[in-house]
């Protein structure tokens, strides 16, 4: 044993390195993610999701105070989301009937967020997400 760990040595450093490095970073990950956020954080290039990673305050690191991106930030409220899966389905139900730069769906939340360049028809939206078998108990609308 002690002639292979000598001979795996540099192996098993670096292999020790690399996991003192990921695991930390994958329990973050999983910690916002069961949070409801998303699994990153904003690298402040705001060029790289148009803006769509919508950090709250609709202020990305480029703009000023009151200045806006041009883009209209809608949070749709939904009843009967459960899982991941659930997620899935209202995001590809947004994907599939709308023309979105993004859209993020939280169980947790039992919300939609979803970031596009012209604002969505909210009968079209509710009558899309009414056919997947979940309901609309809320909407909002605003420029970013």
């Amino acid at each position: 044993m002690t002639q292979w760990f000598s001979e795996n040595y540099g192996t098993v450093l670096a292999g020790a390195i690399v996991l003192a490095i990921v695991v930390p970073i994958i329990v973050k990950m999983v910690k916002r993610k069961r949070n409801g956020g998303p699994l990153v954080e904003c690298g402040g290039n705001c060029s790289a999701c148009g803006g769509a990673c919508a950090t709250g305050s609709g202020i990305g690191p480029n703009l000023k105070p009151g200045e806006k991106l041009g883009l209209i930030k809608t949070v749709i409220s939904i009843e009967g989301m459960m899982c991941g899966m659930c997620e899935s389905h209202i995001n590809d139900c947004i994907r599939n009937n709308f023309k979105v730069k993004n859209v993020y769906s939280s169980h947790n939340k039992g919300e939609t967020v979803v970031i596009s360049e012209e604002a969505l028809d909210e009968v079209s939206v509710r009558k899309a997400i009414d056919a997947t078998g979940y309901k609309v108990t809320g909407y909002v609308s605003e420029e970013m």
